[in-house]
Parts: structure tokens; sequence; C-alpha cells
């Protein structure tokens, strides 16, 4: 593949990224500011490093990794998300954002990717505060990242 070509595909994705990402905080502010929450360091998993754990404990190591590494990311189900994280979380999750837990698992299969990739720019899970969390994220969104 020639340089040009690996460019404009990583320019085209993170596009796409951005703006699916920026249509899903849209949609659900709520469920987005509880996923930062969950991400941040003082979460009950243990922020993006014990999240990270968990996807590697049930099985998606190979998912997760993806999403902390260069190139594209996999794609997760909602099933996978959910016994990643376990069904008391989506629950609590979507209790919070007003959602059903298969919504909430659905959307977090599609944001998860998305944001822990942004979150991991040199491929370390680092424990963050939500500050830092939304800093990101919000550099992301307007392009700057």
């Amino acid at each position: 593949m020639s340089p040009l070509r690996s460019l404009t595909d990583t320019v085209l994705a993170s596009a796409g990224q951005k703006a699916g990402l920026a249509g899903l905080v849209m949609q659900n502010p709520r469920l987005m500011q509880c996923v930062i929450g969950l991400l941040a360091k003082d979460s009950p998993i243990g922020g993006l490093p014990g999240l990270v754990s968990q996807f590697q404990n049930a099985g998606l190591g190979d998912v997760v990794a993806s999403w902390l590494g260069q190139g594209s990311n996999k794609a997760v189900s909602g099933s996978q998300i959910e016994e990643a994280l376990g069904g008391q979380i989506i629950n609590q999750l979507a209790d919070e954002a007003g959602m059903a837990p298969s919504e909430t698992s659905g959307t977090l299969a599609k944001v998860l990717p998305v944001m822990i990739d942004q979150l991991t720019p040199k491929g370390q899970a680092q424990a963050m505060d939500t500050g830092r969390i939304q800093s990101i994220l919000g550099d992301f969104l307007k392009g700057r990242v």
C-alpha cells in the first residue's frame, strides 16, 4: 500500500470515527458521561486499565488490543460488551442513561472502540481522571487530534 493511500485511509477512518462518536454523544449524552466515569481512574472497574483487563479476561484480548494500537479497530458486539463488563455494570449504565440494557451494550459496542483508541495514542491504557478523558475526547471531536 502506498504511503498516500495509507494516509488517506487513516484520515477517512478518523473522520468516520469522529462523526460516529459525535452522533452517539449527541444522541446519548447521559450514557457518554457514564462511560467517561467508567473509564476514569476512580471507577469501580479500575478505569481504563481495568476495562482493558476485563476484556482480556473475557477472551477479547485481541479485540481490545486493536483499540489500543495503531490501525483499524476490531468490531465487538453488544453481547461481547456485556460479557466483558458484566450484566451488573451494563444495567447500572442503562439505568443512569435511561436506556434499555440491550441498547446500552449495543451503543457501547460502537463507542468504546473509538473512545479507547483516542485515549491510548501510544498504545498504553493509563489511569486518567475524568477531566483528562473529557479533554482528550473533546479535542478529538473538535479535530485537534
